[in-house]
């Protein structure tokens, strides 16, 4: 059954399914009677007195955007904590991203709940380990920017002094500080909130570099051939309710090159390339490449910022698309756009998508059941000549 997405403002159950909520009440019930028993209040709990923590661990175990909306938060942390050891804890899929963080040290903690079978999943018992073995550093602060009790736990097991997240999915009694959650707000803005809760007044952070002049070089050189302007299109949501019909990406592209000449470059993973060769079939292949499967997550970065346009579904190269400063369309149908964006520069980064009374819905993991084996009607009801619209206007702008 449809139904509109309500955000989540303070300390609420933002889990969606009811019988979902009656089991993560049912496991946090332990930890709850804990809480009571000793007055434990992370709620409300000011930001850590004494000295500035020194040793701090962040974890960031999701997909490649969720690491990418934590960027501006890490260069708040880092600014404010100038001389502090800093690691962050990443999946292996954005181990590349993680590098480029202000962060000290990277660890790869590739969390089962998240890694695709492609990518490997540590198991539960050498994440434990992993964490346990944390607890000799002495941590001061733990910071984890998923909302997960599962990551809660992880923070535990390290033993760090200050424990810092959100408990709208149960683990309140594994924190020190818990985080109110507001779904109005960005993930970025969101994440900023976090560090404020353990630290106190926190300067807003900027997004670190990326990728560098080599890196686009060498994208460039890679398709000596391809003519200006480049029009990237990643076509993959990540999942099928998320992504916009092949046909209608085809059309883009055939549009954008009969209005401004160019080249049309895809990308994606190597999953994605049925996909992504339908789409160059349609276009005839004439000024069309196809990178599906071919790229490193730094490669696919060089092109990216090599490109003169991007466009995509709600997605993780979306986000990279967006820190880079790369000028974009995305195409959004389930998801909310004001929460799964990185930056507001809405001049650069442009959103369509649908007037549609239940969307935004956020059903991502359990879509209603008429929009699981069709294309949901939001993203049926993106047109091809909104997007090209778009497209073409940014290309203007750049010129």
């Amino acid at each position: 059954m449809r139904r509109r997405w309500q955000p989540v403002r303070g300390y609420g159950n933002r889990v969606y399914e009811p019988w979902e909520r009656l089991v993560t009440l049912g496991v946090d019930l332990p930890s709850r009677a804990w809480t009571l028993a000793r007055g434990h209040r992370a709620r409300v709990a000011p930001p850590l007195a004494g000295e500035d923590p020194q040793r701090v661990l962040v974890l960031r175990l999701d997909r490649i955007g969720d690491v990418v909306m934590s960027l501006s938060a890490l260069s708040a942390l880092r600014s404010r904590l100038p001389r502090a050891h800093v690691t962050l804890a990443v999946g292996s899929w954005a181990m590349e991203i993680a590098r480029r963080a202000p962060v000290d040290e990277v660890l790869e903690w590739n969390a089962p709940w998240v890694g695709r079978g492609v990518e490997g999943r540590d198991g539960w018992r050498r994440l434990l380990r992993e964490a346990w073995r944390l607890r000799s550093r002495r941590l001061d602060l733990g910071i984890d920017f998923q909302g997960d009790p599962r990551a809660a736990l992880l923070l535990r097991l390290t033993g760090a002094r200050g424990r810092v997240g959100y408990a709208n999915a149960g683990g309140e009694a594994l924190l020190t500080h818990v985080v109110p959650l507001d779904e109005t707000l960005s993930w970025p803005e969101q994440n900023l909130l976090a560090v404020r809760r353990a630290l106190g007044d926190t300067p807003d952070g900027g997004f670190p570099s990326l990728v560098s002049d080599a890196e686009i070089a060498a994208a460039r050189e890679r398709l000596p051939q391809a003519r200006a302007p480049w029009v990237g299109i990643h076509p993959s949501g990540g999942r099928r309710v998320k992504e916009w019909p092949a046909d209608r990406w085809s059309a883009v592209g055939r549009e954008l090159l009969a209005q401004c000449g160019g080249s049309v470059i895809v990308t994606g993973s190597h999953d994605d390339r049925p996909l992504a060769q339908a789409i160059v079939a349609a276009l005839g292949g004439s000024n069309t490449w196809d990178l599906t499967g071919e790229l490193t997550l730094r490669q696919t970065l060089g092109v990216i910022a090599a490109c003169d346009v991007f466009l995509s579904a709600d997605t993780g190269p979306m986000h990279l698309a967006q820190a880079l400063g790369t000028p974009s369309v995305s195409v959004f149908g389930p998801s909310d756009p004001a929460r799964y964006i990185t930056s507001r520069d809405a001049s650069r980064h442009v959103i369509v998508r649908p007037s549609l009374w239940c969307s935004p819905c956020n059903l991502i993991r359990r879509p209603p059941r008429e929009c699981q084996d069709r294309v949901p009607e939001c993203l049926e009801r993106v047109s091809v000549c909104e997007v090209v619209a778009s497209a073409t206007t940014l290309l203007t702008r750049r010129v």
